[in-house]
């Protein structure tokens, strides 16, 4: 039987649902109360002390299936680990992908000692595999790549898909957000930002620059849809990263500037063009520019996005591939 331990509920839906139609049990481990923002490091680890955790117990034998979702995955491995749950015959864990260096060693080790024959890992970015296989000790056939997707709330009408000549920008982790500032100081149209209240944003001597914060996903994708082009600044570090804002840029069709990060490489290939190298504002604000005033360069990134939204939408279900890797032995 197959066990899906969500440390957040009512996230992933798309895996969720399709796990549980074809039977499996699907158990809350998570604080009753956690709602569905970003969520601090901080609250992280307080939630790996809720008593929600006992929900576990009695749940599989030794002969069932387990998928945790999110940072639950550490308390649930320890108690696997002392004796306190069953050591099933396979745990996938999924969505702990990190951004720092320091708190990437630090997991890596809790890892290490955590692991067990039938574990495995799910892993949004190949610099999250990579990190698994050469630093965890984590066999190549246990780590699953998994091109992160799902439906997403806030779909913007068809309708109100337009072009009022403003940049902009969005989302939470691995972002750059100095950079662009300084990229956009002299190009003398909007900027939009909407972030979280996670990041430190600094935006009061910006002649053109608008900051919002923690804003419904209607209105983010609103927003977004409204724009010309879209700047997706990210840090060269970091595993998986802007993803659920690019799933935005794809439904919506619109041109993107982004930095190289092969976590967005591996939705629209190396030889996308709108990619500009990471720490570098003059190169950020060189294609910014050019995609503002070219049509045809936007349109020849508008293309290029299309066609990776449809080879996007030609892919198995998130739900029927994590399925597979699941029942896999």
């Amino acid at each position: 039987m197959m066990h899906i331990l969500l440390s957040q509920t009512g996230s992933y839906r798309d895996v969720v649902d399709h796990l549980h139609q074809r039977g499996a049990q699907v158990i809350s481990v998570g604080p009753a109360n956690a709602d569905a923002g970003i969520h601090s490091k901080k609250s992280i680890l307080k939630s790996m002390f809720s008593p929600a955790l006992l929900r576990a117990r009695g749940a599989w034998t030794a002969n069932d299936r387990v998928l945790v979702i999110g940072w639950q995955s550490l308390p649930i491995l320890a108690m696997i680990r002392l004796g306190i749950l069953p050591r099933p015959k396979k745990l996938l864990v999924m969505a702990c992908f990190i951004h720092g260096q320091r708190a990437r060693r630090i997991v890596n080790r809790a890892w290490r000692w955590l692991r067990f024959p039938g574990m495995g890992f799910i892993a949004f970015s190949q610099g999250e595999a990579r990190n698994l296989v050469d630093n965890v000790g984590m066999d190549v056939a246990a780590v699953h790549f998994h091109l992160w997707r799902q439906a997403l709330d806030g779909q913007a009408d068809a309708a109100t898909i337009g072009d009022d000549g403003f940049i902009f920008s969005g989302g939470f982790s691995n972002r750059d957000y100095e950079l662009l500032l300084r990229a956009t100081r002299d190009i003398d149209v909007p900027l939009c930002i909407v972030a979280s209240a996670h990041n430190q944003i600094d935006a009061a001597d910006h002649p053109h620059a608008m900051v919002h914060r923690d804003i419904a996903e209607q209105k983010f994708e609103a927003l977004l849809a409204r724009s010309r082009v879209v700047a997706m600044p990210l840090k060269s570090q970091g595993e998986a990263c802007g993803q659920s804002v690019l799933l935005r840029v794809l439904r919506n069709g619109k041109p993107l500037i982004a930095t190289r990060h092969e976590a967005i490489e591996a939705y629209l290939g190396r030889d996308y063009g709108g990619f500009v190298p990471h720490s570098d504002a003059g190169a950020m604000r060189s294609a910014l520019l050019r995609a503002l005033q070219d049509a045809d360069f936007r349109n020849t990134l508008g293309n290029q996005i299309r066609q990776a939204n449809q080879h996007l939408e030609r892919s198995s279900s998130p739900g029927e591939e994590i399925e597979r890797f699941l029942l896999s032995d």
